[in-house]
């Protein structure tokens, strides 16, 4: 699943109009996963209260790093249909 990743857009059509981003979800999500270590590992470094574990780490490194395995390709595109759909049941 994660491979599947290489071939999703992370920036939608963008790349329709600027040739050059080409931003996919794998690597949105390496990016992501490497962040979510630097910040856990500065929250241990600053706030030694919190007993923050390298279990600790490796988990929210890797929350970061499968987070967009569910999405399909260009499914931020119908995020606000979905919503204004959501809110119309919810107002029934």
């Amino acid at each position: 699943q994660v491979q599947r990743l290489k071939g999703l857009k992370q920036l939608g059509t963008t790349d329709q109009t600027y040739m050059c981003a080409t931003h996919t979800r794998f690597e949105h999500s390496i990016g992501v996963a490497g962040l979510a270590e630097q910040l856990l590992e500065e929250i241990r470094e600053r706030q030694p209260k919190l007993n923050v574990t390298d279990k600790d780490i490796v988990c929210v490194k890797l929350a970061g790093l499968l987070h967009d395995l569910g999405h399909g390709p260009y499914s931020h595109v119908y995020d606000g249909s979905f919503r204004n759909q959501l809110s119309k049941a919810e107002r029934k």
